[in-house]
Order: structure tokens, then sequence, then C-alpha cells
């Protein structure tokens, strides 16, 4: 039997600064429980992985195109699923998320604007890998353990009991 869940296609960038450092961003949040991620968002209809990327990269945190260097493409998507309260709190068609995960390096100095079109984080530095994956939403940790993983930012190492990346 076939389901018939949807999940909206999405775009997640990891940003490095080529140091070993990735951009850390904290959603804006009202009760403090403000996790961590990577600039992200849905792939529009007709619109390719890198174009989807940039314009996420130019909304989010205000760092236009000729500033951003695309280095890597994950081919496998990871998919998660929303609480189910929030699913009816936004409606629509979709129950998650599937996301396809791209590497780009900016310059550490290049201005971050926030403001730039609707603001989503409260606010973004320049972090660890591993600060990113302890930090960040449970359901999003596969995805960026397996992104930072393969775009050799992250080093396996032996799991402690209780870890799950």
């Amino acid at each position: 039997m076939q389901s018939n869940e949807q999940y909206r296609p999405n775009v997640a960038v990891v940003i490095t600064n080529g140091d070993g450092q990735v951009l850390l961003c904290r959603r804006l949040c009202d009760d403090g429980s403000c996790v961590l991620q990577c600039v992200q968002g849905g792939i529009d209809p007709g619109e390719s992985l890198m174009e989807a990327g940039l314009r996420e990269i130019a909304e989010e945190i205000g760092v236009h195109a000729d500033d951003v260097r695309i280095l890597d493409a994950m081919e496998e998507k990871i998919a998660y699923r929303w609480d189910e309260e929030f699913i009816k709190r936004i409606g629509g068609e979709f129950v998650g998320q599937e996301q396809t995960f791209l590497l780009a390096q900016i310059p550490h100095d290049v201005p971050i604007n926030l403001d730039a079109h609707e603001r989503e984080f409260e606010e973004v530095y320049w972090g660890s890998p591993e600060e990113l994956l302890a930090k960040c939403w449970d359901k999003k940790r596969l995805g960026i353990s397996t992104a930072l993983h393969r775009f050799g930012l992250l080093i396996a190492r032996p799991s402690a009991p209780g870890e799950d990346y």
C-alpha cells in the first residue's frame, strides 16, 4: 500500500568559511528553546537545487551569489517528519521535508544581513561542525550528520552510549 504522505522538497546549505568552521544559525523563537540549523528552505517548482540554495542564502543571511562558492552537493535526500501538532497548525499537503544538502563557502569577512528578507534567525556565528550537530533539532540530526560526514567536515569517531550521531 502506497502512502499519500508528501514531503516538501527542501535544500539545506552547510556553509563553511574554509577554516574548518561552519555557519551556525539560531532560529527566532519565543520560548528560549531555539536550536541551531543550516540555511535552508523549500525548492520552488521549476527551481534547481543550486538556484534554491543561492536564493535561500540571499534571503536568510543576505549574502549575494557572487560571494558564494558551491563546493559540493549530496545526491541522497534525507526526509524527516514534522510533529503532528505542527502539521495540524500549518495545514497544507506536506507532513515533513525531504532535504538535499549543499556545501557552500563564503569568506568569514563577508557581511551577513539577517534582515535582508523576512528575518528567520536570532543570530548566526561561525562555530564547529560538532556544535551544529550537538545543538540541532533532533529531527534534523541524521541529515546534518550525514552531510557533515560526506562533506568531510566531521571526522567519524566512536560514539558514546546515548549519542545518536
